[in-house]
């Protein structure tokens, strides 16, 4: 399929970026972008149609975007979302989030207003290069840990799994729910799309997020829906802070059968009176 282009690279800062939203129209819905080019499309076409329809009647269009872009809207609404990881800053990583590799999904209300996103970038691990070793040597937040790091940031990490899983792995975040948009089941829907998006593009052997432990007490980590979890990978100093995470993945199989699960019992249907009354009060 013909991939959206991600990777624009972006100044040393967002100072002087113009932060103007595109015009909503400027780019195909998400649906209409995804082409099934691994795994069944019966089932993967038939979640994407639902997920994305659930998404807009909770007041949100979902659009593939840049990783530039996600750093705008990340400078723009530092009130409620702390910096983002240089994980997904093009600055530290521009191959890491090349085309190839990772994308970023972008959900704008009625205005064209940025009001959610979520990203994902792929790994490949194996017996020699392992996911520990990718992530204690910062080889995971930045292309070059040695010239870009912070002097003092380290990468600890205990969790075992990080040792034992292997294959392709996407590993999904910098998301973000504008305050006005959080409690409408969005954090059900977005991340589902993303890794569903990440399996066909990329014929994944496993999904894997790392849960922030602020966000992990809100009961948000409940609503992704990763059945395995394990404790800890903690950052030092780096340009986010300290932070602690837990770390959470699904393999291919149960990320088909959680996509059943989503189209069996999740109700894409919402009381649209509520969702209009709270846009016009995000207006």
């Amino acid at each position: 399929m013909p991939a959206p282009k991600i990777a624009d690279r972006v100044a040393d800062d967002t100072g002087g970026v113009d932060f103007a939203s595109p015009a909503p129209g400027r780019r195909a819905r998400l649906v209409t972008d995804i082409t099934v080019d691994h795994g069944p499309a019966d089932l993967l076409g038939r979640f994407f149609l639902k997920a994305d329809t659930a998404a807009r009647q909770r007041g949100v269009t979902l659009e593939f975007g840049t990783f530039r872009e996600l750093l705008q809207v990340n400078a723009k609404n530092q009130d409620t979302w702390k910096p983002i990881t240089s994980m997904y800053d093009p600055r530290y990583c521009p191959r890491g989030l090349e085309p190839e590799r990772a994308f970023c999904i972008l959900g704008r209300d009625a205005r064209g207003e940025v009001v959610a996103t979520y990203a994902s970038r792929l790994f490949e691990v194996d017996d020699t290069d392992t996911l520990y070793a990718i992530t204690t040597s910062s080889r995971m937040f930045y292309d070059e840990p040695d010239r870009t790091k912070h002097p003092d940031e380290r990468c600890e990490v205990t969790a075992t799994i990080a040792k034992s899983i292997r294959g392709k792995i996407a590993l999904n975040g910098g998301a973000w729910f504008h305050p006005t948009f959080r409690k409408r089941q969005l954090a059900m829907i977005i991340p589902r799309i993303t890794r569903a998006f990440a399996y066909t593009r990329w014929n994944i052997d496993h999904s894997m997020g790392l849960a922030m432990e602020g966000p992990t007490k809100g009961g948000v980590i409940d609503s992704v829906g990763y059945p395995h979890r394990e404790w800890d990978l903690q950052l030092h100093h780096a340009p986010n802070g300290s932070l602690r995470c837990c770390l959470c993945w699904m393999d291919a199989q149960e990320l088909l059968e959680d996509l059943q699960q989503f189209l069996i019992s999740f109700d894409a249907q919402v009381d649209v009176g509520v969702v209009q009354r709270r846009a016009q009060q995000h207006g």
